[in-house]
């Protein structure tokens, strides 16, 4: 490592201590930034000190737990990973990421660097860490004020993957069109995934459903089922092009509420019976994904999946929280796709439940707050009890709610987000559980909330 890095190494971890010590954040963006503003070169060249590279993880939904649960599985495996686990995905928090794991010398504890990426950062983040490995989970319309429409932002995305080293692995979800679509003709190797189950399948398209035509001549898709938004079996009956065949899937699927989920998977080799302790389809194609990339990391599958069983959510993703006498069950849902496996998920379990909604139009949340109108809310009739609506456009949410005519008992509008918590929790009976589904920046404030009651712990010392 060179002087100038050295010396904006030091200044950036200055800067973090500084931002925890004066309660300013986790340090988990600023020290990045400024190291990059001083010295663009640093990523690249803090990178080069990791003996096995690097892996990227990308994609609409599940970056986080997916890359979270990856470095479960690399720490099994005793490769310990540089990981953005505070989900920092822009090019800042993978700066920030090396200059708090590193030493005033710049050597890493490290062997591998892990990070989630932003999906529009993803070219940037190829460019600077020349990856071995790249996973893409799935592309869904989120933010479309700020990555505009999905085809470019895959054209992108796949631009830089292009620019791989050719030794290099791409994981990609096979029942995503889009995405599988990213490994048609590359130089790099592709590694499939995906669900080989019709039991909670739809053979109905959900609105919230975004990439509906072939990629390749642009004729509607045809669907043999839906599992997830768009995701699903499909091929084109114009040109042909299918679903590619997953190396990695899962089977036999049994869905266990908010317990979580049994199932088959299936890989090169073998396939193991295991139980995946995060509830919803959607963790469960976290899974295949974190799976086909340990695997590709040569971790050995029986690591992979011990790293699955006992894992535990990332903050706010499924995160459990004592609150007195009773639980909150805190669920992150961000856009429409998301927010419909959050429906899914919780109307499987029995009872009516205690609701708080929160929405906010930050500028990490997206300023475009209509999605909610493509949520399929309606899921939710007779099985909510009192809804409490909050945030900065909880009038928005309130009225989407109104609309659902969902026969809840209450429905009350708090838009501070601390004192909507206190009203939503007097209502649940002793014992009871709250379920709290806020957007990004609604998560990370309620999360202040309960840091300062002594419930959890700040995010970035998770």
């Amino acid at each position: 490592m060179n002087i100038a890095a050295r010396s904006v190494l030091a200044f950036g971890k200055s800067v973090g201590a500084a931002t925890r010590v004066f309660k300013l954040g986790g340090g988990s963006t600023l020290p990045g930034r400024i190291a990059r503003r001083l010295y663009p070169g640093f990523v690249p060249s803090m990178v080069r000190e990791l003996p096995l590279g690097c892996a990227l993880v990308t994609g609409t939904n599940g970056k986080t737990t997916t890359s979270t649960l990856l470095a479960s599985v690399l720490d099994g495996a005793g490769i310990t990973p540089v990981h953005n686990r505070t989900g920092a995905n822009l090019m800042a928090g993978i700066a920030s990421a090396l200059i708090r794991e590193s030493d005033l010398s710049g050597k890493l504890a490290a062997r591998i660097g892990l990070f989630e990426v932003d999906e529009a950062a993803l070219p940037a983040a190829i460019r600077e860490t020349s990856p071995r490995l790249v996973l893409v989970n799935n592309l869904f319309r989120d933010q479309l004020d700020r990555y505009g429409e999905l085809d470019t932002l895959a054209g992108r995305m796949r631009e830089g993957i292009e620019g791989m080293d050719g030794g290099a692995t791409v994981a990609l979800n096979a029942d995503d069109p889009l995405v599988a679509s990213i490994g048609d003709g590359l130089e790099q190797k592709v590694v499939y995934y995906g669900i080989q189950s019709e039991r909670y399948a739809s053979d109905t398209m959900q609105h919230a459903a975004d990439s509906k035509h072939c990629t390749a001549c642009g004729a509607p898709l045809a669907y043999e089922y839906y599992l997830f938004g768009h995701m699903g079996k499909y091929r084109c009956p114009e040109c042909g092009r299918a679903r590619p065949e997953p190396d990695i899937a899962a089977v036999d699927l049994e869905m266990l509420g908010m317990e979580g989920t049994r199932c088959t998977i299936s890989y090169p080799g073998g396939s193991v019976r295991l139980r995946v302790p995060l509830p919803g389809l959607y963790n469960v194609y976290n899974v295949l994904a974190a799976t086909a990339a340990g695997l590709a990391l040569g971790v050995e599958p029986e690591t992979v999946f011990a790293a699955v069983e006992s894992f535990t959510a990332a903050f706010g993703r499924v995160e459990r929280v004592d609150a007195g006498d009773h639980q909150l069950l805190m669920i992150l849902a961000k856009n429409p796709a998301g927010f419909n496996e959050v429906i899914r998920t919780l109307s499987t379990q029995p009872g009516r439940k205690d609701v708080l909604l929160a929405l906010n139009d930050n500028i990490a949340d997206g300023r475009d707050v209509s999605w909610i109108w493509d949520a399929d809310f309606e899921m939710f009739t007779g099985r909510l009890h009192n809804v409490t609506c909050s945030g900065i456009r909880g009038w928005d949410m309130a009225l989407r709610v109104k609309y659902s005519e969902l026969g809840e008992a209450s429905l009350a509008v708090e838009t501070d987000l601390e004192r909507a918590l206190d009203a939503s929790l007097e209502k649940v009976a002793s014992g009871g559980t709250l379920y709290v589904v806020p957007t990004y920046t609604a998560m990370l404030d309620l999360r202040a909330v309960l840091v300062g009651r002594g419930l959890v712990t700040p995010f970035w010392e998770g």
